[in-house]
């Protein structure tokens, strides 16, 4: 894993602030401008075909969101999953000159197995998904498992990259939403947990005394939770130390360098992002926010489409309906967030970067 922290600016001298995305997204449902993306950041003439491949993508993806948004709350979740999975492919293919239609995988990449019983506890939290290979998989691989981040700003100027999950991985649906920390507040009405995550302001190394250190905000955490988001196992001889309004964690760490799982918080302080440190998966591994959002859309997306009853229930005041106010508060963050991660994506590298920093 690696973290970067240096403030950026966009390309040619685009203003940092954050945009209306879907009028950035424009320039990837025109021909003009998706021909000279690839001949400026990749460098290639790219034929017409692939060009309607990627055009005709982000164009049925901006239809299908439009008509999640104004659609009942019985087919949404169907409809944005459409939308999440065609805005997927188009920024896979944008972000991979190699890749067409036809070598993309139909597969959606991620699997549940055990619908039947949970949707018999409605014990939603225990979902398992286990990663395939398909359109999961794809994604995680054009964007990296990587993050752009908003720290202290509306503009990225953090980057970070998680451990990658191979095929066969499994996960619950309840560690899904470690990423998103926006949701606290649904998420606790739907668990009476608390999500772990503390906010971070700052990571570097010595690598000449093999330490790790962390730079928290805020002077109280309960050390349970900077031992689940710092675990024994990867974090030798942890020292804590607190004062003025920070808490400093050290490590020390073997011939690599270990990095703790870091997610992106869009409401902080005077309504500016904050980045967060949160529990690593099972032997260490993450997800980005751009496929945690892709896979908590396919879950919802598939209760609708093959579960209706039970979907429908939900919202019906029926027994299991504590998930509701989180199932509608995750749809509208997907709404609202997944085409700026996209944009994020399509508009890297960013001046840190290129700096090597």
């Amino acid at each position: 894993m690696g973290f970067y922290f240096k403030v950026r600016r966009y390309k040619k001298g685009t203003n940092t602030k954050m945009r209306d995305p879907w009028n950035d997204l424009l320039e990837f449902e025109t021909r003009d401008l998706v021909k000279e993306y690839f001949k400026g950041v990749h460098n290639s003439e790219v034929n017409v075909w692939k060009i309607s491949e990627v055009t005709s993508n982000f164009i049925q993806a901006r239809e299908y969101f439009r008509n999640a948004q104004e659609s009942n709350i019985t087919v949404k979740p169907l409809l944005l999953y459409y939308g999440v999975l065609a805005m997927s492919k188009g920024l896979i293919l944008t972000l991979d000159p190699k890749k067409t239609e036809t070598t993309l995988r139909s597969s959606h990449g991620i699997e549940v197995k055990d619908w039947s019983q949970i949707l018999k506890t409605k014990e939603f939290e225990k979902l398992e998904l286990t990663v395939g290979e398909g359109s999961f998989s794809e994604l995680l691989d054009a964007t990296g498992n990587t993050n752009y981040l908003r720290a202290g700003s509306k503009g990225i100027n953090w980057k970070s990259q998680l451990s990658r999950p191979d095929k066969g991985y499994k996960f619950k649906l309840e560690q899904l939403y470690y990423y998103l920390p926006d949701l606290f507040e649904e998420f606790k009405t739907w668990t009476s947990k608390e999500l772990p995550f503390i906010v971070i302001d700052e990571l570097r190394y010595d690598n000449s005394n093999n330490l790790g250190v962390a730079v928290l905000s805020g002077t109280y955490h309960n050390k349970e939770l900077i031992d689940l988001v710092f675990p024994e196992k990867y974090c030798k001889d942890l020292e804590i130390e607190k004062g003025s309004g920070k808490t400093i964690v050290k490590w020390k760490y073997s011939e690599i360098e270990w990095s703790p799982n870091i997610t992106q918080k869009w409401s902080g302080p005077f309504d500016l992002g904050v980045s967060c440190v949160i529990p690593v998966l099972t032997n260490d591994k993450g997800l980005n926010i751009v496929s945690t959002m892709f896979t908590l859309a396919y879950v919802y997306g598939m209760m609708a489409r093959y579960f209706p009853t039970t979907w429908i229930s939900l919202g019906r005041v029926r027994q299991g309906d504590k998930i509701y106010p989180l199932i509608h508060r995750t749809l509208d963050f997907i709404v609202e967030k997944f085409p700026i991660v996209t944009i994020d994506f399509l508009r890297a590298p960013y001046n840190f970067e290129n700096n090597g920093e």
